[in-house]
């Protein structure tokens, strides 16, 4: 096997193994805060069957980046003053283990704990009335490796939709905080409510740092 054979060959099963243990989960998120800074939030996660099996094996136990359990997410809520677990139900069906959680805080400081835990920089500020979501550029742009990471992800999105106490506005920025026009996904704003969709693949290979704001 000739040293280009072997990388393209080590890259296929790299992208295999990310593609398996991180890419096949979809979340979706409905959030509605209150002028006083308190509110509820509703989490979905979408995990694949078979990443779900692979962290049964032997040594992969600890492999998944999303707490998946009602006890996994009663330790979160117990580490984040101003938050409760209100209920939780997960279920199966053809390819998917499929987790709904929904939650209650006191402050805007509880729903940003929450929304860090599952790795998504999210901060709130009621002064200023604005909301921003940070999304990561993705980390490795070899086009073979993002072609078949994107391809494990097909199927599974990312959704937000965020009921804010007024009239909402959106607006989108790199990280320096200049204004971008173009976004993966679709936004809608629809009186007081953001809707945001995005296919995991899509959002895990940004090409550069993108911060939704979300002001009222």
């Amino acid at each position: 096997m000739s040293a280009r054979t072997r990388g393209i060959y080590s890259l296929f099963i790299l992208a295999l193994i990310l593609g398996l243990l991180v890419s096949c989960i979809g979340a979706s998120s409905h959030i509605k805060i209150n002028s006083d800074g308190s509110g509820t939030i509703s989490q979905e996660y979408r995990i694949s069957l078979e990443l779900q099996n692979m962290g049964k094996t032997e040594g992969n136990e600890g492999m998944f980046p999303l707490p998946t359990g009602k006890e996994d997410l009663e330790r979160t809520v117990a580490r984040i003053p101003g938050l409760r677990l209100i209920s939780y139900t997960s279920r199966l069906d053809e390819k998917d283990l499929i987790i709904n959680a929904n939650f209650a805080f006191d402050s805007p400081e509880a729903l940003a704990a929450l929304m860090e835990n599952s790795n998504q920089q999210f901060k709130v500020d009621l002064q200023g009335k604005k909301i921003t979501l940070n999304f990561s550029a993705g980390e490795n742009s070899e086009p073979a490796f993002k072609e078949m990471v994107v391809t494990a992800f097909q199927g599974y999105n990312f959704s937000l939709s965020m009921s804010v106490p007024g009239q909402a506005k959106t607006a989108w920025f790199d990280s320096a905080g200049k204004s971008v026009q173009q976004y993966p996904g679709v936004c809608s704003v629809r009186n007081s409510t953001v809707d945001y969709t995005v296919s995991m693949g899509d959002l895990v290979y940004l090409d550069i740092p993108l911060n939704l704001e979300i002001s009222w």
